[in-house]
């Protein structure tokens, strides 16, 4: 409850959030909502870690493929494999949590192939917004949950993330992300 009521008001103070989340279902999609389950974990050739608060929601149509997705990611939520990391890590120094809470992701368009399906969308992370293509797969539960499992890099220097000598700059990401129909 608590949760809801930070992201509410995080939309409020942040209109360019809400309005990007605010996407008219077709009548023949399903939404799902993300679950306290979520998660997204990093990984370099230095740390792993993860961040534990992650919201959002994905949208299907009647063919059960995956329209839109949709992410908000606490940086405060980071922790590490390493003591004392994940707060630095939330410094100024690197992600700088105190200005830049939340990491984003609004996807506005799936690319189906044969072989891969993923989604083209804009990623915001301190301050720094970069069209991203990131793939993915889901799965389809029993009790109307979705599951959708993604794993691609980024660089820490693209988001201006920390200097570019201080750890690795390509950082793995894999997103599961388990969501509740609405």
């Amino acid at each position: 409850m608590f949760k809801n009521f930070i992201l509410l008001l995080f939309m409020l103070w942040h209109p360019e959030v809400f309005a990007q989340t605010e996407q008219t279902l077709m009548s023949n999609e399903s939404n799902y909502v993300l679950t306290k389950n979520s998660k997204v974990r990093l990984q370099s050739n230095d740390f792993f870690g993860y961040f534990t608060r992650v919201q959002g929601r994905i949208s299907t149509n009647d063919s059960s493929q995956v329209t839109c997705f949709d992410l908000v990611i606490d940086v405060n939520s980071l922790t590490f494999n390493m003591e004392g990391m994940a707060q630095h890590a939330k410094s100024a120094d690197f992600f700088d949590a105190g200005n830049y809470p939340t990491i984003t992701f609004f996807g506005k368009d799936m690319v189906l192939t044969d072989s891969t399906t993923s989604v083209d969308g804009m990623m915001r992370a301190k301050g720094v917004e970069i069209e991203k293509n990131i793939p993915f797969t889901v799965l389809f539960m029993p009790k109307n949950v979705v599951k959708l499992e993604a794993a691609f890099s980024i660089k820490r220097s693209d988001f201006g993330i920390g200097d570019i000598d201080v750890v690795s700059d390509e950082v793995l990401v894999f997103a599961e992300l388990l969501a509740k129909k609405k």
